[in-house]
């Protein structure tokens, strides 16, 4: 299925997000030797190689052509913000000079080597976001355009180059609605979770949606071994209307009957995020309502 006019990111092909398959494919219909993709995928991903003149692995003629024709380079580090608490919020800027942020998070608990027990990045997934969920800040760039896979999973190279700890836990929570880039998303898993790749294993790997139901439900039907958190926010309908638009086309009992859906079909606890207004979505009422899903 051909990418949407928006999305279409004009220059040199991208290397980067390709699953081995994939990359094969590519490789192949360019006149290399499929083993040639294997290669490229390495560099990348298991020796973390971002110019291809230093994939001493491919002979010179194939390493200028990559040059050449194609880049691997997929978000660039604009800049870095740390806290005190050791959190760092990047600024990527991408191939069409667009701008997406990622956030690196490091739990409280601490080893005894100093360094935190977990190492979260929550990822971007869109440029811009058209949910218009009313506490987010995205909600107000609209939605621009759907990030590539490679542009995902670059995310994770750059952020791992500014930590000496390895980065332990990924969640898309970042820029976007990951249900609605369902293909790219799903793309850059395969990467993450690849064991030769040496990421984040999928129980580490999270996706959080505002209730896109039928990603959930096609996350059902692939039976999808990633975590699956939903942005909840209120267990009353018309509130929730009120705080993520969303919930107008996906009522709550239609929601209800994908998340079990996906229970049924995955057999995979599913995280509700909430967070807590005055005097909104924090009666005694509400908490009833939510020790009941």
């Amino acid at each position: 299925m051909s990418k949407p006019k928006r999305d279409i990111v004009h220059g040199p092909i991208e290397l980067k997000g390709l699953p081995l398959t994939d990359l094969e494919t590519l490789l192949v219909e360019h006149g290399e030797k499929k083993y040639r993709a294997q290669q490229v995928y390495d560099a990348m991903y298991i020796n973390r190689i971002d110019d291809v003149q230093e994939m001493l692995v491919l002979p010179q003629a194939l390493r200028d052509k990559l040059a050449a024709e194609f880049r691997t380079e997929s978000v660039r580090v604009k800049t870095v913000q740390r806290s005190g608490d050791g959190t760092k919020k990047f600024l990527f800027e991408l191939w069409d000079k667009r701008t997406i942020e990622s956030v690196l998070i490091p739990s409280e608990m601490i080893e005894d080597d100093g360094h935190p027990r977990r190492l979260t990045l929550c990822i971007s997934t869109q440029v811009g976001c058209n949910l218009g969920c009313e506490f987010c800040a995205t909600a107000t760039l609209n939605l621009i355009r759907n990030l590539t896979s490679g542009e995902i999973v670059d995310q994770f190279l750059q952020a791992q180059k500014h930590s000496e700890k390895k980065i332990t836990n990924i969640v898309f929570m970042g820029m976007g609605e990951p249900l609605n880039n369902y293909d790219e998303v799903m793309k850059a898993v395969q990467i993450f979770n690849d064991q030769r790749t040496d990421m984040v294993v999928p129980r580490r790997t999270t996706l959080s949606t505002a209730g896109v139901v039928h990603g959930i439900l096609r996350m059902a039907e692939e039976k999808q071994i990633i975590k699956l958190a939903v942005s909840l926010h209120s267990t009353n309908q018309g509130i929730r209307e009120k705080l993520m638009p969303i919930a107008k086309r996906w009522p709550l009992p239609v929601l209800y009957d994908a998340l079990e859906t996906y229970y049924k079909a995955t057999r995979k606890s599913i995280t509700y995020e909430y967070v807590l207004f005055d005097d909104l979505n924090d009666t005694e009422d509400d908490v009833k309502r939510l020790v009941k899903l």
